[in-house]
């Protein structure tokens, strides 16, 4: 267990970009994640603190003494280990549309973070690197076109369009116990837009030649969070506790560079062109939104505790400015969900072989940032997950499990089937140093 910091870090620099990794192909759709992450600038990515993934939440009012929390700015005001943590995911999606079917893989690294106190229980520091905004798909068009006007011959035209990418947010944050029960927070992030399309147009008549092409969207803003936590107890009865967390996102705005690129033979030679070298829309804002995420914790006992949250983001009022169109299905956004854990492990009387692990449950429900054809594309999400608690140190292993089923097959839309799993290492600081006695 020693030799796993270096190793973690390791990890971090062969993976973290690109954030993803394709493993599997598919019929209609291969290499790639949702197909809504095909619109604007991509979906967003839900994060979840290792402590809480198992109930499919961010953690925003739910703290653990020995794991990070990546939702909530305020909670590293109550550090008094540094701490480390490691997420990998498997998602799989089961597409299908008014005309066939389809099933992708995706794996990959989704979030690090390292913590730390400065002054212990009084203030702490974060930094962090996670995906935000996710772009992975690949999918088909086609149809028919008369080459001359009133002639029976047509011709039949397939476009293949596959983009990857998204927003990564590179961030590093304090907080700061004011009370014994409350504390405050605070987060500055580098958000670092990158999104690659190519587009592979082909043609029933060989006269037609195909002339693919390449669209990369590149640019970089500044974020600012904050963040609010505060707890009391005991309520109805003498071990009971509950908390509160909060967290405000604000606007920002990231100034892109649209380059558009293909290779072309001019004069007997090949050459790579520069398609909108004096275009207006080169150089145009992507405007992420407003986000508030609040949670409540109730605490029954040491064993068991209830969490529900509820986050908001105002994507009615995001802007890509690279397509009205596309921009014109974005919507506000709503995201809550219920859940509850159970700790075993924490009672002093000795029990069996499953009275060792960390227990969760949880159900979310997302109405997405979409409204297409008049439809919101909306996410159900059942959640289950299991904590292996170390006794020798302060670390521990959380996997969860998740199933959902995104968007419907009717009014030319695609319904998604979700599920896969989460994976986090989490390292705590005495597990790093060396034991006097044995």
């Amino acid at each position: 267990m020693k030799r796993l910091f270096p190793i973690l870090f390791s990890v971090i620099l062969l993976q973290i970009v690109p954030v993803s990794t394709a493993l599997a192909q598919a019929e209609r759709i291969a290499n790639t994640g949702s197909f809504y992450s095909g619109v604007g600038f991509g979906m967003p990515t839900d994060i979840f603190s290792p402590y809480s993934m198992g109930m499919g939440l961010s953690g925003v009012s739910n703290y653990s003494g020995f794991s990070t929390n990546i939702a909530n700015p305020a909670q590293w005001g109550l550090l008094a280990f540094t701490q480390g943590s490691l997420v990998t995911g498997l998602n799989h999606f089961n597409a299908a549309d008014s005309r066939g079917t389809s099933q992708n893989t995706r794996f990959g690294v989704e979030q690090f973070q390292i913590t730390f106190p400065v002054l212990r229980d009084r203030l702490g520091v974060s930094v962090s690197v996670t995906p935000i905004i996710r772009s992975d798909y690949r999918f088909r068009s086609g149809g028919l076109f008369e080459p001359i006007a009133g002639t029976s011959n047509l011709i039949r035209y397939d476009f293949e369009e596959s983009g990857s990418g998204g927003v990564n947010r590179i961030e590093a944050g304090a907080g700061l116990s004011l009370t014994n029960n409350i504390s405050v927070g605070y987060a500055f992030s580098a958000n670092i837009l990158s999104i690659s399309n190519s587009v592979f147009p082909q043609f029933s008549e060989s006269q037609y030649r195909a002339s693919p092409f390449d669209r990369k969207t590149q640019g970089y803003g500044f974020g600012h969070r904050f963040g609010l936590y505060a707890f009391t107890g005991p309520l109805f009865r003498s071990s009971d506790q509950l908390a509160l967390g909060a967290t405000v996102t604000l606007p920002l705005t990231i100034d892109a560079e649209e380059l558009v690129t293909g290779f072309r033979s001019v004069n007997g030679n090949r050459q790579l062109i520069d398609f909108n070298q004096n275009s207006p829309l080169r150089n145009a804002s992507v405007k992420m939104p407003l986000e508030i995420n609040t949670g409540l914790t109730y605490n029954l006992n040491r064993f068991t505790n209830i969490v529900a949250e509820l986050m908001m983001q105002r994507w009615g009022e995001a802007t890509y400015g690279f397509d009205n169109v596309q921009q014109d299905f974005f919507k506000d956004r709503l995201r809550t969900g219920v859940g509850f854990q159970y700790h075993p492990y924490r009672s002093n009387q000795p029990g069996g072989f499953f009275s060792n692990f960390k227990y969760s449950a949880g159900i979310t429900y997302d109405t997405g940032h979409l409204k297409m054809n008049n439809l919101d594309i909306e996410t159900l999400t059942l959640h289950a997950g299991v904590g292996i608690m170390s006794f020798r140190t302060a670390s521990s292993i959380d996997l969860s499990f998740f199933y959902g089923m995104r968007g419907t097959d009717s009014s030319s839309l695609v319904k998604e089937d979700i599920w896969g799993f989460k994976l986090s290492l989490n390292l705590a600081e005495y597990m790093f140093v060396r034991q006097l006695f044995q």
